[in-house]
């Protein structure tokens, strides 16, 4: 035996559907409001916060070799040259 499925907006009505997808589309809209006003205020406490938190250990680096562009161009010279040799 199966249950008639009755369709219609009687149905929504006597249900409180309408109060329900309402309150569900004001507590959806506040979440998204408080989203945007904490995404909005992140750059002013990221400042205020700025001096006072502790930086990285800082690790140099060690300068570029002169010789890397050198490298650099006999590898792009010798792909193109392999490109066209092949064809």
């Amino acid at each position: 035996m199966s249950i008639p499925l009755y369709i219609g907006w009687q149905r929504i009505l006597d249900g409180q559907g309408l109060e329900i997808a309402f309150t569900g589309m004001f507590i959806v809209f506040l979440a998204l409001a408080a989203i945007s006003l904490c995404i909005a205020l992140l750059p002013k406490t990221v400042a205020a916060f700025g001096g006072t938190l502790p930086e990285g250990p800082h690790t140099p680096t060690e300068p570029e070799s002169p010789h890397d562009d050198e490298a650099v161009a006999a590898a792009v010279g010798f792909a193109l040259d392999e490109k066209n040799n092949n064809r």
